[in-house]
């Protein structure tokens, strides 16, 4: 046979790195005066293209590394991370770039593929980068564009008429629906969201999918930063489609049914509706916290799990169990897979006329489907899944199935469908895992291939005892390198991190690995047949174990708070993370040396402490000192007070002293009102205070007998006021009844109100109502030791509302227009 022929067919057929060197050795070979009948067998994976000794000597060592990295053929796998980087971009931006200039910029990926057919492979790279990263930014805008959600643009009671989508089981006999809006009345809401979820509370029956509901129900918009640099919960909001969220008053009134329209349409609710009885099924087999948990696993049902045991989970490192991410999915496809060829070999007329891997692999695939049909379509099942069938859609074509290439294929493909995802924690921790997992056991691979050629065949106590140590240290190594994986996205995202991680996987893996996903798979698969009670009840037992796992090592106090990250840490450690993973020469130490110092230099770096903190609905704020931070509130919102303990660092809480003070409702006379609005702007109060009134909560707050403290502490007189000094002097005033807006204003260097008649104090006080904290968001300011405005840095969480998902901020309703509030107040926020 031609030697000619056979390099043709191997550069055809076999990966670009391996066709390099079969053609290199082909040439060699041809060069040999003696030729050597054998056709050269197929280089293994972990070999590498050297180019002579000769031509490698004359290059610098840098250009020698770089022609090794190149003759990989790799370039691939940086397509997704282009593509990701500029839909990272887009979103991140303050401002939405023209739709012209991005088009513009993908016409040089279109002149970059020309310029590498002529030959120009510099020109080429240098067109093909920012032509990727400005086709990242097209997705984004197409699926924002696709999307459109309707976010609702202030809290609201009103009469819903919807039909319900899916449902999910909360606790205590509370469902949660997601209602497609068919009309809102009392009032009519005259930008209503197009779906909206809702919790019914008490003991009612669930309504099943395609009910047509209406009933009494408060709606709230999804909650912005809680401080500047952290989540938007907006944008996820506006990603799934979720305009609003809240409760019914009540049981809502079932009206009927209402069919689906179209084979898709009906394909999905029969899916949703599956998924209902699926979760059901198995929480009646087994109540209390091991069924919900079990039901998570199946289902992604996640809410009906106490939230002691969800925080345990979370504490412990323990919480991705729950969901249904690439460790669920992978055990299932790889039971399944498994079971099925041991069956099939175990049968010898269907393995001698079979392909019998395909057809476990084709078996697993149908499997993983399903799993994902009954999942809920969430964002981490669909990666999950994608993932998945990558790797087996591989082994049906004869390739490799854990490859980078596989990995970068299925990140591609969820770009292009959710550019959204690349901004989540869920997404990037799960890739970054995978990652550096498969990097990791590559260079273990380089390392170990000769001493597994010296191992001793056949089964003895010594081979027993090796298999049993590799396992147990393919997990340990497996979960180390997971968390440190998946460490600096914890910190960025969560502010935190989970010092026993290691130590509970450790103790669970064996357990969910063994027991909980084969009998889980089992039951699942009998289910049909009425066959499934046993097996789940062997399920719920291994949960049990984990519960009990999770609740220990949350004992120990695992959480490890490290404050808010740096935002430069993210885009920076990525960087070394993807330098590390991607890279195949000694180049991929350089990216772990970037990863390992940018954490450590933002874990050497001081927390940056404001002196106030500002919710952004404006009834909760703090005055800090050092790690102390007194409240104005006796219950504070749990929600946001434990994002701003673990983003500021802070350990010790003051709460305010509160005294009550008997204020009327009445319309106040005209001359009661002097006093206090000839030292504002604007209109007059509507319901004044009498100057009595206004002496009885002066003698309350006691407000000239507070000094400035080292440990600032708030007086409030309950459901009226409170007021604060800091240790610079600054007075700092929260308003809940408007009518004493006014008179904060003369007693205060800065008054936050929700609703006020004016916008501007005549005293000069910095005065921030609700309408400015909806455009700005949270607010953190600095004194810088005075107590005078002029003085002071603001920051606002919010430094545009331009983009889609926070367009609703501009929103006013009495005029149904978009109208931003031309106020010196903002701008000089958005300056910051």
């Amino acid at each position: 046979m031609d030697r000619a022929l056979v390099g043709r067919a191997f550069l055809r057929f076999r990966r670009p790195r391996e066709a390099t060197q079969i053609w290199v050795h082909l040439a060699d070979a041809s060069r040999e005066k003696t030729a050597s009948p054998q056709l050269p067998t197929r280089p293994s994976s972990n070999d590498r293209y050297k180019p002579p000794p000769a031509v490698e000597s004359k290059k610098p060592w840098y250009q020698r590394i770089w022609a090794e990295e190149v003759s990989f053929g790799h370039v691939f796998l940086f397509l997704p991370v282009a593509l990701g980087t500029g839909a990272a971009i887009w979103f991140a931006l303050p401002f939405e770039p023209p739709l012209v200039q991005l088009w513009s910029a993908c016409l040089l990926l279109a002149a970059a593929c020309l310029l590498g057919r002529a030959g120009y492979q510099k020109l080429s790279l240098a067109a093909a980068i920012p032509g990727l990263l400005a086709g990242g930014m097209l997705l984004a805008r197409f699926e924002s564009d696709r999307l459109a959600t309707i976010i609702l643009d202030s809290p609201v009671t009103t009469t819903v008429t919807g039909v319900v989508e899916r449902r999910e089981a909360v606790g205590d006999q509370r469902w949660r629906y997601v209602l497609n809006i068919l009309e809102t009345s009392g009032p009519k809401l005259k930008r209503a969201p197009e779906r909206v979820a809702l919790i019914v509370r008490g003991k009612t029956d669930p309504l099943q999918t395609g009910a047509v509901v209406r009933g009494r129900a408060r709606l709230t918009p999804p909650s912005g930063p809680a401080l500047p640099g952290l989540s938007d919960f907006s944008f996820p909001a506006y990603f799934d489609g979720i305009g609003a969220t809240g409760f019914f008053y009540g049981s809502p009134e079932i009206l009927g049914a209402r069919e689906a329209i179209g084979v898709w349409q009906q394909a999905v609710q029969f899916a949703f509706a599956l998924r209902s009885y699926v979760g059901d099924r198995i929480r009646q087999l087994n109540p209390g916290d091991e069924g919900a948990f079990a039901a998570a696993i199946v289902t992604d049902e996640r809410r009906a799990i106490s939230p002691t045991v969800v925080e345990a989970l979370r504490s412990s490192g323990l919480a991705h169990i729950v969901a249904i991410s690439g460790l669920n999915m992978a055990l299932a496809a790889g039971i399944f897979f498994v079971g099925l060829r041991t069956v099939l070999v175990m049968l010898p007329g269907v393995s001698a006329r079979l392909p019998v891997k395909k057809v476990s692999a084709f078996g697993a695939l149908l499997m993983v489907t399903a799993y994902y049909c009954i999942s809920g379509f969430g964002v981490s099942a669909e990666r999950a899944y994608i993932m998945m069938a990558i790797l087996l859609i591989a082994i049906l074509f004869n390739r490799p199935s854990l490859s980078m290439h596989n990995i970068a294929l299925a990140a591609l493909v969820i770009i292009v469908l959710h550019p959204s995802s690349v901004m989540g924690a869920s997404f990037q921790m799960s890739f970054a895992a995978t990652a550096a997992l498969l990097a990791c056991y590559r260079i273990w691979a380089d390392r170990a291939h000769e001493s597994d050629q010296a191992l001793v065949s056949g089964i003895s106590f010594r081979s027993l005892l090796s298999g049993v140590s590799r396992v147990l240290g393919g997990t340990l190594m497996t979960s180390l390198i997971g968390g440190l994986a998946t460490a600096v996205f914890s910190i960025a995202h969560f502010n935190q991190l989970t010092a026993y991680g290691l130590a509970a996987n450790l103790a669970t893996m064996p357990i969910i690995s063994l027991i909980v996903m084969p009998s889980g798979l089992i039951g699942m698969l009998l289910m049909p047949f009425g066959l499934d009670q046993p097996f789940f009840m062997i399920m719920s037992l291994g949960l049990k174990l984990v519960i009990a796992v999770a609740l220990e090592v949350a004992s120990w106090g695992g959480n490890i708070e490290t404050g808010r990250a740096a935002s430069w840490l993210l885009p920076v450690a990525t960087a070394g993370l993807i330098i590390f993973s991607l890279l195949r020469t000694r180049l991929r130490w350089f990216g772990l040396v970037i990863l390992v110092a940018s954490v450590c230099v933002n874990g050497l770096m001081e927390p940056s402490r404001p002196d106030l903190v500002i919710a952004e609905d404006g009834r909760m704020a703090a005055l800090l000192s050092g790690a102390s931070a007194s409240v104005t509130t006796e219950r504070p919102s749990e929600f946001v007070f434990k994002q701003w303990k673990n983003a500021l660092g802070l350990k010790e809480f003051v709460m305010p002293v509160v005294t009550r003070v008997d204020v009327g409702k009445r319309e106040a006379a005209p001359e009661s009102n002097a006093p206090v609005t000839r030292t504002v702007s604007g209109k007059t109060p509507r319901h004044a205070l009498t100057s009595k009134e206004i002496a009885l909560i002066d003698k309350a707050l006691a407000i000239d007998q507070l000094p400035p403290l080292q440990m600032p502490r708030f007086s409030c007189v309950k459901n009226l006021i409170c007021i604060g000094r800091s240790p610079s002097g600054a007075r700092v005033t929260i308003v809940s009844d408007t009518r004493l807006t006014g008179y904060a204003c003369d007693k205060s260097d800065i008054v936050v109100v929700s609703g006020s008649p004016f916008t501007q104090c005549r005293s000069g006080a910095l005065l921030l109502t609700g309408s400015k904290l909806k455009q700005t968001g949270s607010i953190e300011i600095w004194f810088n030791g005075q107590p005078h405005p002029g003085s002071w840095m603001l920051v606002s969480a919010l430094q545009g509302n331009e983009r889609p998902w926070q367009l609703h901020r501009l929103y006013d309703w009495r005029t149904n227009t978009f109208q931003p509030l031309d106020d010196e107040t903002i701008r000089r926020l958005r300056v910051q």
